[in-house]
């Protein structure tokens, strides 16, 4: 399957989920992974998910989950406060790469000023179009280290069936984990995982398929390759899902290689980067839109 960053027209740049774990939003037939109490929480969330939405109701579960995880450690002896998820939507295009369905005028105003967001972390470190904010402390950390040895164990095997000693010696028990407080309000809210499903996954190689050899784009892909070529680029990989990363991968190279050297004029060379492939770009990205479009509508990412 194709890698998501490989996608060109993925929203994934547009919709950032701020989450305070870090995941993204979960189906309701997806458990979480266990509730850890060392994890921090996301600050702030920039926009509340629109009602209706996937981010809202993982919002929702979430807070169903860490309040019945927080009945459950109370009624075993111990004190867990709730910290339920927080998704939101950034204001821009955080990703800043080359995703076919963020319109173009808007791509390029935030290519002209973070570039592909690379340098831009280092320029604006408390910009939520680049940076997320920084974890505020957990505070069932202090709860847990507040117990003698014993006790932390014992909260331990409440809260998650020993996750975290289990992290260390991969001693990790998924009956214990099951039958924890947080594996028991996982499987009520989110229940069991659906089977999978052939003609569904077959449907999704399928549209992947016709993405990557479709001849139109194909040739779109050639024009976008030919204009990279001519700004001094060199491409490698000309077919689609892979043309779109060209020059974001060269710009990550470029930001890992400077190790803290001048980073605005890194951050300037990178805004002439992106905005070259956005213009190289345009015409295929118009041609991609509709068969990202239906890649993502039969699930085809991954």
């Amino acid at each position: 399957m194709l890698d998501r960053k490989a996608l060109p027209a993925l929203a994934l740049g547009a919709l950032t989920l701020v989450a305070a774990c870090g995941t993204a939003p979960r189906p309701a037939s997806s458990p979480p992974p266990p509730t850890t109490v060392d994890s921090g929480t996301t600050a702030a969330v920039v926009q509340p998910p629109p009602e209706g939405s996937p981010e809202s109701k993982a919002e929702a579960d979430s807070v169903t989950t860490e309040n019945m995880v927080a009945d459950c450690m109370k009624a075993l002896g111990f004190t867990y406060v709730p910290r339920p998820l927080k998704f939101g939507r950034a204001a821009g295009n955080l990703a800043g790469m080359d995703p076919a369905l963020v319109p173009y005028e808007d791509l390029r105003k935030y290519r002209a000023k973070y570039g592909f967001g690379h340098f831009a972390r280092d320029v604006y470190p408390d910009d939520l179009n680049v940076s997320l904010p920084p974890p505020t402390p957990n505070p069932n950390t202090a709860i847990r280290d507040a117990l003698d040895e014993a006790g932390k164990k014992a909260y331990d095997e409440a809260l998650d069936g020993g996750a975290r000693g289990a992290k260390d010696d991969g001693s990790f028990d998924p009956a214990k984990s099951a039958a924890s407080c947080s594996g028991k309000a996982s499987a009520r809210v989110y229940g069991e995982a659906p089977p999978a499903d052939p003609a569904k996954e077959a449907a999704a190689a399928q549209a992947q398929q016709e993405f990557q050899t479709d001849p139109q784009l194909l040739e779109a892909a050639q024009g976008y390759a030919t204009c990279l070529r001519g700004q001094g680029y060199e491409v490698t990989a000309v077919k689609p899902g892979a043309i779109e990363r060209t020059v974001e991968q060269i710009a990550t190279k470029l930001h890992d290689e400077a190790r803290g050297a001048n980073l605005q004029q890194g951050l300037d060379r990178e805004i002439e980067m992106a905005l070259e492939d956005l213009e190289c770009g345009r015409a295929y990205e118009v041609v991609a839109k509709p068969k990202v479009e239906k890649v993502l509508a039969e699930g085809g990412v991954g």
